[in-house]
């Protein structure tokens, strides 16, 4: 595998030191020609915490197949940080999470998957990734599927990746689901056909199954309804039709009239209590999106009344494949009462 996805955004200055998020939803088919998007630089990272390169490794395997190709059950004690400080929350979401903590070893590379919260319509997933030889300058690339009661669930995942020695990676990615009903207590498998490597790539694959559900999450969500819309300049009408906020984060959902998916777009502005406040372009179709908060303090202030945003956009390019910075205001400001 000679393509690495870090090698794959545009003049990213990678730090390893600090997260960095890519994706692969539906807005990478509008993107294709562009690569892969970064969507979360620095200061989309909530103050995501830097995490201690050294990490304790316990190790007990226990082989029931003699071939190196074939599975080995391991229990791999990779002492990593909890899910919230991983998303940069300081707050006790463990009334939100599942603790997995199970772990697969196969063809020299162990996936331990450590605990996962199901946010509506996301799937949050912290897994780390260690390989029997160095990982290298770029690293390992894991992205699974998700299967939710026998069906495939996720259309598309972002999140971060960090190096924490020289055999592991820790990420923590968020899938994007389709429709479910979080109510319902779910039997989820998320499977890993392959790993990336520096130069080449390991098969799986590597298989999670468990239970889980967002019924407490759901209660403990705001939702409050919207109807603003602005458009862009191919005639594309974006309509926002909800704000959300819980103990992950604030989202702000939208629809779409004569879609095209050709832009990228940022809603920018302040609350009331004048601070700065940003969502980015998390996910998008033709037919739907979201937008996530992405300012550097993290979550909006719980002070705050209102928010007063207005929308930018800048189109995709066609034929470079570098993105362009150049946003363009596209709508006039807008008001929530987030109070309600």
């Amino acid at each position: 595998m000679n393509k690495n996805i870090y090698d794959m955004l545009n003049d990213s200055n990678i730090n390893l030191d600090e997260y960095h998020s890519y994706e692969l939803n539906d807005i990478e088919k509008a993107k294709m020609k562009s690569n892969f998007r970064k969507t979360s630089k620095t200061k989309k990272n909530r103050k995501a915490p830097k995490i201690v390169a050294a990490i304790a490794l316990g190790l007990t395997v226990g082989l029931f197949a003699t071939n190196i190709g074939n599975n080995v059950l391991a229990t791999i004690n990779i002492i990593s940080e909890d899910i919230a400080s991983r998303l940069g929350i300081e707050k006790n979401l463990d009334d939100y999470k599942t603790v997995v903590n199970k772990s697969i070893t196969k063809n020299g590379v162990t996936i331990q998957l450590n605990e996962v919260i199901l946010n509506g319509d996301e799937l949050i997933v912290s897994t780390n990734i260690r390989a029997s030889e160095s990982i290298g300058e770029y690293g390992l690339q894991a992205f699974g599927d998700v299967y939710i009661n026998g069906r495939k669930a996720s259309s598309g995942a972002g999140g971060g990746a960090k190096a924490i020695d020289e055999y592991t990676m820790e990420e923590t990615i968020t899938y994007n689901l389709n429709s479910i009903n979080i109510d319902d207590n779910l039997n989820i498998k998320i499977r890993y056909s392959t790993i990336g490597m520096e130069n080449d790539e390991v098969r799986g694959p590597w298989e999670f199954e468990f239970k889980g559900n967002g019924k407490e999450l759901a209660i403990a969500t705001k939702e409050i309804d919207l109807d603003y819309s602005f458009n862009l300049e191919d005639g594309e009408k974006i309509i926002l039709n909800k704000y959300t906020t819980n103990a992950i984060g604030q989202k702000i959902y939208y629809k779409t009239e004569n879609g095209t998916g050709k832009y990228d777009m940022v809603l920018k502005g302040s609350d009331d209590l004048g601070n700065n406040v940003e969502f980015y372009l998390s996910h998008g179709s033709k037919i739907e999106g979201l937008f996530k908060n992405s300012s550097i303090d993290g979550e909006v202030s719980s002070e705050a009344k209102e928010l007063t945003l207005t929308p930018y956009a800048v189109k995709f390019p066609e034929k470079s494949g570098k993105l362009s910075n150049d946003f363009k205001k596209v709508g006039e400001e807008f008001k929530i009462n987030i109070n309600k």
